[in-house]
């Protein structure tokens, strides 16, 4: 854990004393012989106490709560989410998916009977200096990890062809995965080969970062109609796109009827729009993105997007339906990834 992320945990230690007056220390990283790798939390009032593994974050966003919600992070403890500052929005969605908080101005959120404790709109007392985003964690950066995490043989491939399936420039990959290999994703085993390692962390962080640094770079335009079930009849191959999102879900595991309608396209949506009877609206539950990705996968012919593109779009929204059915996805489709890493 870095210096930056030991800073939010003593800040928010501290304004949680402050505003609470309960006992709450952070303490080393064994308990009853299981090993924390980020130390345990422990809260004490009235001869009680409560122990949680903390997951710290500099900020929080819907797939990161997500994340919270689907993947604790063991079985021994709850997991509380410190971070620098929880907005009322994220405290009350924290709090709708009973995710344990804290944070530097003193919000919280606990619910383990008899303790309650749930403070939101609390500002931040102190500005703490928030570290650059790696610049592998942006939008080029991510395009190749995206190639890499749906093609992990391609980590062995001359960076032309590993350009051509991220769609990015070929000078992009040099750089990817020097900074891979610094941040212990990519072992470089001589003789020009590679191995990509750590990937559920990899995953997890792409997850986590899609949403603000790639996803609003490839909307195209919102629109909306009204017939809502207007996706079962229509052939997405007909107009070169693909399903993503909710619809990709119900399409591959029965899903729930979808509130929002996620496309991929490269092409103009001109067809697509008059043939549905769509229009153009600011909010609309019709969304049509760009692609960002140039390589065969197993749904394509399906007309259906990389499962992994399926898992953040449906983890981004925070809604716990969404939240359950990426839990499917996960295990049907990317978790297997994982396992043989």
């Amino acid at each position: 854990m870095n210096n930056k992320l030991k800073k939010i945990i003593q800040h928010a230690l501290d304004a949680f004393h402050k505003t609470m007056g309960l006992t709450i220390q952070h303490q080393p990283q064994y308990k009853d012989g299981y090993i924390y790798p980020d130390g345990i939390i422990r809260i004490a009032h009235k001869k009680k106490e409560w122990y949680f593994a903390p997951e710290v974050k500099t900020s929080i966003n819907r797939t990161i709560v997500g994340m919270g919600k689907l993947h604790p992070l063991n079985n021994e403890e709850k997991m509380l989410l410190i971070t620098d500052v929880v907005t009322p929005p994220m405290a009350d969605l924290l709090k709708q998916t009973d995710i344990p908080y804290i944070d530097t101005a003193g919000n919280a959120y606990i619910n383990e009977p008899p303790l309650y404790i749930f403070v939101k709109g609390n500002k931040a007392r102190q500005i703490l200096v928030k570290e650059p985003l790696r610049r592998l964690f942006k939008p080029a950066g991510l395009k190749v990890i995206f190639a890499l995490l749906n093609n992990p043989s391609l980590v062995n491939k001359p960076y032309r062809i590993i350009a051509e399936a991220a769609g990015v420039a070929l000078g992009t990959v040099g750089w990817v995965i020097n900074d891979m290999k610094e941040m212990l994703f990519v072992l470089d085993m001589g003789k020009a080969h590679h191995k990509l390692l750590n990937l559920e962390n990899l995953l997890k962080r792409w997850i986590e970062v899609y949403p603000e640094q790639l996803r609003p770079k490839q909307i195209i335009a919102r629109f909306e109609t009204d017939n809502q079930n207007w996706w079962q009849q229509a052939n997405i191959k007909e107009f070169g796109a693909f399903w993503g999102g909710e619809v990709a879900a119900a399409k591959l595991a029965s899903y729930l009827k979808p509130a929002r309608v996620t496309i991929y396209t490269d092409q103009p949506p001109g067809k697509l729009v008059f043939k549905n009877r769509l229009r153009k609206a600011d909010h609309g539950n019709v969304e049509v993105l760009t692609p960002f990705w140039n390589f065969d996968y197993g749904l394509a012919d399906e007309g259906i997007v990389p499962p992994l593109l399926i898992y953040a779009d449906l983890m981004a929204t925070g809604d716990n339906r969404n939240i359950e059915m990426a839990g499917i996805i996960y295990e049907q489709y990317l978790a297997r990834l994982v396992r043989e890493n």
